[in-house]
């Protein structure tokens, strides 16, 4: 299991949906079922998470995609990268996935 760490970004994308109407609701939904599963396992199956090329102002990261949504016009996604990890009061390592940006396939 990771801990999720959100961007400024993606933080204030989840605000906005929290804020929102009923599509922003269902829309926050999605999103909050898709972080459920990255968190739990990022290889889940129905994420589809691949490797994301030229990320806009990481170029030398390792960026992942994860599916919100799928054949939907301007579908959504999370992007998000591996680490970095924490550690807790006794040392211990603790994986995290940074969540960078949350909202339409770029």
């Amino acid at each position: 299991m990771f801990t999720l760490r959100f961007s400024d970004d993606a933080e204030a994308t989840l605000d906005r949906l929290k804020g929102g109407g009923k599509a922003e609701q269902a829309k926050l939904k999605k999103v909050l079922r898709t972080l459920g599963r990255l968190q739990m396992d990022p290889r889940y199956p129905g994420l589809r998470s691949h490797q994301y090329e030229n990320f806009p102002d990481l170029p030398d990261q390792k960026v992942w995609d994860s599916y919100v949504e799928n054949q939907t016009p301007a579908a959504w996604r999370v992007y998000w990268m591996y680490g970095p990890n924490e550690k807790d009061e006794q040392g211990n390592e603790i994986a995290v996935i940074t969540v960078l940006v949350i909202g339409p396939h770029l």
